[in-house]
């Protein structure tokens, strides 16, 4: 009888162990993994001779360590000209590569980025014909991800993006930096 009772206890733990082991899942992020997402916001030009807009972007992320990735960030950001004798558009089309390092906070995961991109400005302004006028900049910011589950969170993120002047047919902003705040949905796979 004490065999058939150590035997069944031996056999229950082996039986609640292997669950257990079973369940234990890798970290999201993990080396590896790819990300894509998208975040819509505001953009805040520093020329005052432009005003906020509508911001949107895309992004695409692969994981070299669980803390440490790479991201390719397309977006745009549309922006009215004020304070001027003349009125039209200003609208920064960028294409950034970051690097970008996250800390484990649970389901909260806060995270700073930097990088280099090139930034396409393309200007419509009243009597004058649409140009563009491209320019190397370079980006940095930060964020936080809230995991709704282990493969979708929910994003916002402020970035800061140091480009030179916008140079136009009618005039030269001096300033071409922007600020975009951000909220956003991303999917890990």
């Amino acid at each position: 009888m004490r065999t058939r009772v150590s035997a069944f206890v031996v056999v229950a733990l082996i039986i609640s162990v292997v669950p257990a082991a079973a369940q234990r899942r890798a970290p999201v992020p993990n080396t590896g993994m790819w990300s894509i997402g998208g975040s819509v916001g505001a953009g805040a030009p520093a020329d005052a001779s432009l005003s906020g807009g509508f911001d949107v972007a895309g992004n695409i992320e692969r994981y070299l360590t669980p803390r440490v990735s790479i991201r390719g960030q397309l977006g745009g950001e549309w922006g009215d000209i004020v304070k001027r004798n003349f009125t039209g558009t200003v609208s920064p089309v960028f294409l950034d590569g970051n690097v970008v390092y996250n800390w484990e906070g649970g389901v909260w995961h806060p995270y700073v980025t930097g990088g280099l991109g090139m930034y396409r400005y393309r200007s419509f302004e009243n009597f004058a014909p649409a140009t563009t006028d491209t320019s190397l900049g370079v980006d940095v910011g930060g964020g936080i991800e809230y995991f709704a589950n282990r493969r979708v969170t929910f994003t916002g993120e402020v970035l800061y993006h140091d480009v030179d002047e916008i140079k136009t047919p009618l005039t030269t902003f001096n300033q071409g930096q922007f600020w975009t705040f951000t909220i956003g949905v991303k999917r890990y796979f």
